[in-house]
């Protein structure tokens, strides 16, 4: 099953920089849809429910995001997403 593209394409800026304040909360999410032929949207999917998550949690971006490929216990590909949110007030 593929996931369906978001309605509305979520804007959180995302970035792979390695400093994170002690105070920061970490997210994470899974990607355990099965790809078939386009599995090459794995990673791209796997950011967008990552910026969805951060999105919810009212963050304005996210870093230190990392993408980590694993195998279930079935042996099928998965994706987890991770990353340190940002939440800047206006």
């Amino acid at each position: 099953m593929i996931k369906d593209e978001p309605k509305k394409k979520q804007n959180i800026p995302l970035s792979t920089t390695d400093n994170v304040s002690p105070s920061s909360q970490i997210i994470t999410v899974m990607n355990r849809a099965t790809y078939g032929d386009v599995f090459p949207r794995q990673p791209d999917d796997t950011l967008a429910m990552l910026q969805e998550k951060a999105g919810k949690l009212g963050a304005t971006g996210v870093t230190g995001v990392r993408l980590v490929p694993m195998l279930d216990e079935r042996g099928i590909r998965v994706m987890m997403a991770y990353g340190t949110i940002i939440c800047l007030e206006n």
